[in-house]
């Protein structure tokens, strides 16, 4: 019985995918008679799967009665896009900047309110940070995250905060809700953000956020080195090549504005 469902539902999005094939093929809209002897199913069937797709705005209903690609797959064409070209339009930039700064470069992918490593490279030094690609990290007690949480529009940067326990890392991270706002507020002046020890013992780290063509935090790069080798009077020198970069990448991305 499960199979026979399961061949049903197949069957469905197949039909589905077809319309919407269809409907990306046009110069304009199409009617429903016209969709339906393109992918040879009955025109009840056509308005059935119209009718879903249009709840989840996948089409769109024009005031003729003929149909239209909706916005959602919009919204899906940028995430695809985002997350490709971030990896792509980066690489060069944070390959000049390793070669600058010589330490250990990340980029950090930021979707669903979580923050993950997208792309990794490696300092020459011997001794170095332990992370791997598509492992998630915190955002609340490293710089990438800080970085993109500066960005975030208050409201989503509220539910961040009172969805997410401030759990210590190490003995130096910041936990106290205020401490961390009036830090959030530091890093939309200055454009980046530090931490020392604070997710990881024994490493220190600078990062800036990338936005996209509206300004939106899509992610973050960030400059990791052990903090022996990361000096005080080193940090806000680095801090600014990492948000030189960002603002590059960003520009890359089609975003017109200008970050701190």
């Amino acid at each position: 019985m499960t199979g026979e469902s399961d061949s049903s539902n197949i069957r469905v999005l197949d039909r589905a995918l077809a319309v919407l094939q269809v409907l990306a093929d046009v110069r304009d809209d199409a009617g429903v008679t016209e969709i339906a002897t393109s992918v040879g199913l009955s025109k009840a069937t056509v308005y059935r799967i119209l009718a879903t797709l249009e709840t989840h705005r996948v089409v769109f209903r024009t005031e003729n009665g003929r149909y239209q690609m909706g916005s959602a797959p919009l919204l899906w064409a940028d995430a695809y896009r985002r997350q490709v070209d971030l990896v792509v339009l980066a690489h060069p930039l944070l390959k000049n900047l390793l070669q600058d700064v010589g330490e250990t470069i990340h980029l950090s992918r930021y979707q669903g309110g979580e923050t993950f490593y997208l792309d990794k490279f490696e300092s020459s030094h011997p001794v170095g940070m332990r992370s791997r690609i598509g492992a998630s990290l915190s955002m609340y007690c490293t710089a990438a995250g800080r970085a993109i949480l500066a960005r975030l529009p208050q409201n989503e940067l509220d539910h961040y905060l009172r969805s997410t326990p401030l759990v210590p890392r190490t003995e130096r991270t910041l936990v106290e809700p205020g401490a961390l706002l009036a830090m959030l507020n530091v890093v939309r002046r200055r454009g980046w953000a530090e931490e020392h020890e604070e997710n990881e013992e024994g490493i220190r780290c600078v990062g800036a956020a990338i936005v996209s063509a509206q300004g939106y935090p899509v992610g973050a790069l960030s400059i990791s080195a052990p903090a022996y080798r990361f000096a005080d009077d080193q940090i806000r020198p680095v801090g600014e090549k990492a948000l030189e970069a960002a603002r590059a990448i960003s520009a890359l991305m089609g975003y017109g504005g200008a970050l701190p």
